[in-house]
């Protein structure tokens, strides 16, 4: 759902304070612009679009002197609020909830009945581990509906949980004199933080910060297997962050190192470059690209489509992709820029790091052909999205391109082939739970898709 990160200060400078939020909230921006929400104390901020940068965040600390503790939560999201209690209850959450038809009946939920998902959730959890005191149980009872991480502020501390699954990265970080500690969903953190030592919040732990105590580890489960999100490896984490000991970067040119190797003796592609668009898949196309360069030399190696910005530099994410939308549909005019010289006359590989609702695809190809390209293939980092747990969006599966083919459809061939009609494109190549997993470096086992995508392969020749 969001980068997170929660923040306990030891000391009683503000400005320290302050200035981590800030900073957390910049680094992790890559995750999602649309919205964002920091809470320090009884301190409230959210707002949809850029995180402010003229002071307004430190005036409000600074000019309220009803703070009693030194902690905080902040998160940003590629949407608004799915949860409504979320305007009303400190927490933060990285993935999603499982089996929670019938948390209604649950013993402890109590006025919570009627409420949505997350604040049954909460509502739980707090009775168990602070009402009653037991963390055992707590975590149990949290482990068996949360895929992801959780991280709630109450009575001036701080409790965290990473599910037993270590389906979502978090990591803790305390600086060397101990007076400031994080949480957060990953460790590139410790970029505007070098005296920070972060390191890996085990599967199964829950963690507690607060300003008497610091942080601590209260509780680890026993877990008996890691499943880790993919989409991680794709495009949620930052490119300078690491997961198991893989560094990011150098996996996502591993992933598309290995697709090309596999598309070019096991499909009927034929392209003469490969160029990313949007902006996050370049690495996969780095990658792609030099090991095409093994079986044609003359393969192109650049950028050819340049978006006006679509990157981690862009802190309107998801309202560029918007706008460029509504330019074409109003104006015939793209935020895109396509150098012609490069491309006319081409068989071009577009690579995808997704295919969601298939808009972004669909306006590339409409302005690649309109300079006179031969063939457009689109080659997809990553398997079909039926289900927006996948690619951190809750948005209805319905408005997933794929999604209507579940069931429908034996391989992956074919369903190349219906998307590709759909699209526009002369050709269509999603990756396979296989492929991926192999770039990535990770057991299929240990990789969570969807149960349809799972058994979506090609078929062997």
């Amino acid at each position: 759902m969001a980068g997170i990160f929660a923040i306990t200060n030891y000391t009683a400078d503000r400005e320290i304070l302050v200035s981590y939020f800030i900073n957390s909230l910049q680094m992790l921006q890559h995750r999602g612009k649309a919205y964002w929400k920091i809470i320090i104390d009884n301190l409230v901020s959210s707002g949809i679009g850029p995180f402010p940068g003229d002071g307004s965040i430190p005036k409000i600390v600074n000019d309220n002197s009803n703070l009693r503790y030194m902690i905080g939560l902040g998160y940003l999201s590629k949407r608004t609020p799915r949860f409504r209690s979320m305007n009303k209850i400190s927490v933060v959450l990285d993935g999603f909830f499982v089996d929670i038809e019938k948390l209604h009946l649950h013993p402890l939920v109590g006025d919570a009945a009627n409420a949505d998902s997350l604040f049954k959730i909460y509502s739980i959890f707090k009775k168990l581990l602070i009402d009653q005191g037991n963390a055992e149980k707590a975590c149990e009872f949290l482990d068996r509906h949360l895929r992801g991480n959780l991280t709630m502020m109450y009575d001036g501390k701080i409790y965290s949980y990473r599910d037993s699954t270590g389906f979502k990265p978090l990591v803790s970080g305390t600086d060397k004199n101990n007076s400031i500690s994080i949480i957060a969903s990953e460790n590139s953190l410790r970029i505007p933080f070098p005296n920070m030592n972060f390191e890996d919040v085990r599967p199964g732990q829950l963690i507690k910060m607060d300003v008497e105590n610091g942080q601590q580890k209260i509780l680890s489960l026993p877990t008996t297997r890691t499943m880790i999100d993919p989409f991680e490896f794709i495009r949620e984490s930052h490119v300078t962050a690491t997961i198991n000991g893989k560094g990011i970067y150098e996996t996502r040119k591993r992933i598309g190192k290995v697709q090309a190797d596999f598309l070019s003796t096991h499909s009927n592609i034929d392209i003469d470059a490969a160029y990313a668009e949007p902006d996050y898949p370049r690495p996969m196309t780095l990658g792609f690209s030099a090991e095409y360069r093994n079986h044609i030399p003359k393969f192109d190696l650049g950028e050819a489509i340049i978006n006006d910005r679509y990157d981690d530099s862009d802190r309107m994410i998801d309202f560029s992709e918007n706008i460029s939308k509504n330019k074409m549909i109003t104006s015939g005019k793209s935020l895109k820029y396509i150098l012609k010289h490069k491309i006319s006359q081409k068989n071009i590989g577009l690579i995808q790091g997704t295919i969601q609702t298939g808009i972004t695809a669909k306006e590339t190809i409409y302005y690649l052909r309109k300079v006179g390209v031969k063939s457009v293939s689109v080659i997809v980092s990553y398997v079909p999205s039926v289900d927006g747990r996948q690619v951190g969006l809750y948005t209805h599966n319905r408005e997933l391109i794929a999604h209507k083919y579940i069931g429908q459809v034996p391989s992956l061939e074919e369903l190349n082939t219906r998307i590709s009609k759909e699209l526009g494109a002369n050709k269509v190549f999603y990756n396979s739970p296989s492929i991926l997993s192999k770039g990535i470096g990770i057991s299929e086992y240990n990789l969570w898709f969807p149960e349809w995508v799972r058994f979506l392969e090609y078929e062997k020749k």
